[in-house]
């Protein structure tokens, strides 16, 4: 499968600017100051990687997964794990939500532990249709119309919606009808696709969601910072520019750039937040 390593630019440009539309349209609605981090690391130096997390202005987290499968407990007792180091981590209630692509309903949502019972909040997208959301969007392209927030918060999850096509031929209509576009919705659109494209497709078939984007802004953008070619990353400007595009951190750039371990900490001395 695609690196399973979710705190990448591409994800965190796209979630973060569509949390307050994405998340409104499934139901989930709060007010957020920020986003939360998603690595958490357990005393046997096992690394956990949650798909989002975000700090609402209620004090508590916002967990949420999206999930193509249906592992029953297995997947319970790991949103668990997650969620009890998170809580531990951070001193802070976590309240998860578990996103359900295509067919998938009626999962079981609560795990017995003992004394108490854990509980997720499931969200399925069955009943939502990407072939009518398709129609839709291109008969206002058709016409000339703008895409409104709402029209590209419903083509991000397209992919996640019932239809005809396959999930990869899904990813690769909806970036599609993004492209046309130069509002920086649709940048954050293709951003968001990309995101889900790398947890969901295997290797290959991220290779040609990656040969659709590759002529958008987003595309250039990755191609300029050599995650498109796999350029070996050799000095510290490539790292200082993609901080300074994306406003990210110096873990977050490196992430982007796919740096190898033995050579982070090298740059993290180099490099502060401030350069």
């Amino acid at each position: 499968m695609a690196n399973a390593k979710h705190e990448d630019a591409v994800m965190k440009m796209g979630f973060d600017y569509f949390r307050n539309t994405i998340l409104k349209t499934l139901g989930i609605d709060y007010q957020y100051e920020e986003i939360g981090p998603t690595e958490l690391v357990e005393l046997t130096i096992q690394s956990l990687y949650m798909d989002f997390t975000f700090l609402t202005t209620g004090g508590f987290y916002i967990h949420t997964e999206f999930q193509t499968t249906d592992k029953k407990e297995a997947d319970l007792r790991r949103f668990h794990a997650y969620d009890a180091v998170y809580s531990n981590k951070t001193g802070k209630k976590v309240i998860t939500y578990v996103i359900y692509s295509g067919g998938i309903t009626n999962v079981k949502s609560e795990l017995d532990c003992g004394l108490y019972t854990y509980r997720v909040q499931p969200i399925y997208l069955k009943d939502k249709n990407a072939d009518e959301v398709f129609r839709k969007l291109k008969q206002k392209q058709d016409n000339g119309e703008a895409f409104t927030e709402d029209d590209y918060a419903a083509l991000s999850l397209t992919p996640l919606m019932s239809g005809k096509m396959s999930r990869k031929d899904m990813f690769k209509e909806a970036i599609r009808l993004a492209k046309p576009n130069i509002e920086l919705s649709a940048e954050k659109t293709t951003a968001m696709l990309y995101t889900l494209a790398d947890k969901f497709l295997d290797r290959a078939e991220l290779d040609e969601i990656k040969e659709v984007i590759r002529m958008t802004r987003l595309g250039q953008m990755l191609m300029d910072e050599g995650m498109e070619k796999g350029i070996e990353l050799n000095q510290t400007d490539s790292i200082k520019k993609l901080m300074k595009n994306m406003n990210l951190t110096i873990d977050q750039a490196m992430n982007a750039l796919e740096v190898p371990e033995d050579k982070r900490e090298k740059y993290r001395k180099t490099i502060t937040p401030d350069n």
